[in-house]
């Protein structure tokens, strides 16, 4: 069997990693741009390594990475984040986040009674008998939840900091998300870890082993323009060929698999996902040539909605000898939920708040800053987990091909979703091939 997998992101080269280990199956993993990664595309600037995006990993001991740590044989090491250096900022007060009993008592953020119920929230939460589950979204639980608005306020941003979005959309994350997600976070026992050396320790083994198998081949800038079906083979075309193939899978956002599509036969069939909204943040990257203070590893602004992680301060692969590396993200309204009219002025203010955050904690940052990145729309994740956005499935009826990726259906959010689709696409092909064989 030939398989095409179209995207060479972390859902694309999980896929083709799985699927290079079977004898039976050949395969082409095409990549539009110039490197593989997608948006966990890594680069690096005067000895600071860039991470298009964070790479923290949630709950690593219950995470898909553990599973293909195992299954693939990758190698990579990782550390926690210290959760006591872990604070919030509301108001002009600053305390530690309510990441666990500990930090609970300590935070400020809630009075006594208010944190003997949160803790009793949390452990209902854990014991799975919780009710949030039952609930379309958090805003109804919260609506009738009778939680005073600290409360309230503080399950929006913790699911803000979890899901990289905004209060209002936090409100909008069904229910049944928000009980999986914290269930498996507050039942790790490594809540919190960066993958050591980033991404690219990752993607290259992916890579490697994609390589190694000898059945399959990388085609770097090579962007698929168009797919037709003839004589039971789907033919892909680039600019630079056409090939055919037995199975086709999409490991890219939803938007673009549209694209694609249009005018086909089956483009019909994608008319469901046609308005999903992706989760859009603001990247503020700076490396500083020397460490200008390191007052904790995590600031959690509430006020304005942003976050500052000192990523240096977890993993230290990332800097030249004694650097700093910071990495600011602001959540993003997008344009229809936000009520956002002008969009750069409303940029240039959230750029304004992210400076002063740094200003604050960071004092003379500006005069050591080596190198600096600042995406102004950066995509998180393609499809915000919200309701009204549906997750593609890794198979949809009458169509013929499998799909992965981060706005796909799987286990957990952000980049453990594009593991763990990519993941369940190759056993998808593998159960095909095996009732093609039979």
């Amino acid at each position: 069997m030939k398989v095409a997998i179209i995207g060479g992101g972390l859902a694309g080269l999980t896929a083709a990693a799985y699927l290079s280990e079977q004898p039976g199956i050949r395969g082409v993993l095409f990549e539009r741009s110039p490197q593989l990664g997608g948006r966990a595309f890594t680069y690096e600037k005067a000895g600071f390594t860039l991470n298009y995006g964070a790479h923290a990993i949630y709950g690593l001991d219950r995470h898909t990475l553990s599973d293909m740590e195992r299954e693939l044989k990758l190698t990579f090491s990782s550390k926690q984040v210290d959760k006591r250096k872990v604070m919030y900022e509301k108001g002009e007060q600053l305390t530690p986040a309510p990441l666990d009993f500990v930090n609970l008592v300590k935070t400020g953020i809630l009075t006594m009674m208010q944190k003997v119920r949160f803790v009793g929230e949390i452990t209902a939460i854990i014991a799975n008998i919780h009710q949030i589950k039952h609930y379309d979204t958090l805003g109804d639980y919260l609506a009738e939840s009778g939680a005073a608005e600290d409360v309230k306020e503080l399950w929006e941003h913790l699911v803000c900091s979890n899901f990289f979005i905004t209060p209002e959309d936090a409100r909008r994350v069904p229910g049944s998300v928000i009980s999986d997600y914290y269930h498996n976070l507050f039942l790790s026992q490594r809540p919190v870890n960066y993958v050591l050396g980033s991404w690219a320790v990752i993607t290259n083994q992916l890579k490697e082993k994609i390589e190694q198998s000898g059945r399959w081949s990388i085609a770097l800038q090579e962007g698929i323009d168009g797919i037709r079906y003839e004589q039971g083979k789907y033919w892909l075309k680039t600019k630079a060929r056409e090939e055919e193939f037995d199975r086709v899978v999409f490991a890219m956002p939803v938007q673009q698999v549209m694209k694609l599509l249009r005018g086909t036969p089956w483009e019909p069939f994608l008319a469901p996902y046609e308005h999903n909204t992706a989760t859009e943040v603001m990247v503020y990257d700076i490396g500083l040539s020397h460490v200008v203070a390191r007052p904790f590893s995590y600031i959690s602004d509430m006020n304005h909605k942003l976050f500052i992680s000192d990523v240096s301060a977890t993993d230290h692969t990332l800097v030249p000898e004694g650097g700093q590396l910071l990495q600011g993200i602001a959540y993003l309204s997008d344009e229809s939920s936000g009520g956002v009219t002008d969009r750069k002025a409303y940029l240039d203010e959230k750029t304004e708040q992210m400076e002063s955050l740094f200003d604050r904690h960071y004092p003379g940052w500006r005069d050591a800053v080596a190198v600096k990145r600042v995406s102004k729309k950066a995509m998180v994740q393609s499809v915000k987990n919200v309701a009204g956005n549906r997750l593609l499935p890794n198979r949809i009826e009458s169509m013929p091909f499998f799909f992965c990726g981060d706005g796909c259906e799987g286990k957990g959010e952000l980049a453990e979703r594009a593991f763990s689709s990519g993941r369940k696409a190759a056993a998808l092909v593998l159960a095909d091939l095996k009732n093609t064989v039979h």
